[in-house]
């Protein structure tokens, strides 16, 4: 089972998950994740992965990425470092990244 945190904070949209993610949970967040994105126009996105077990290949991390990259945003991951991706030692270094 997989849970998460979700913040907003001065344009840098913050997702914290938490528990064990696999292909067949990520599916009772995504949607929410997506839909946010898509209708808020977020444009930077940062996935704390410092709390989950990733299981298996999960879509999430990819389709977070391609969302933000058609809003001409950048998605950053901390926690742990997934080699397809941006990765940033926590999320106060990602913020201070966003805000410079």
């Amino acid at each position: 089972m997989v849970d998460y945190n979700i913040e907003f904070s001065k344009g840098v949209l913050f997702i914290r998950l938490y528990g064990i993610l696999n292909r067949f949970n990520e599916k009772d967040i995504e949607e929410q994740i997506y839909e946010i994105i898509n209708e808020g126009g977020i444009r930077y996105l940062v996935i704390n992965t410092e709390d989950v077990e990733i299981q298996e290949d999960v879509m999430l991390f990819k389709n977070c990425n391609d969302l933000i990259k058609n809003n001409d945003g950048k998605m950053l991951i901390c926690g742990s470092n997934i080699e397809e991706y941006d990765y940033i030692v926590d999320e106060l270094s990602a913020f201070k990244e966003f805000s410079s």
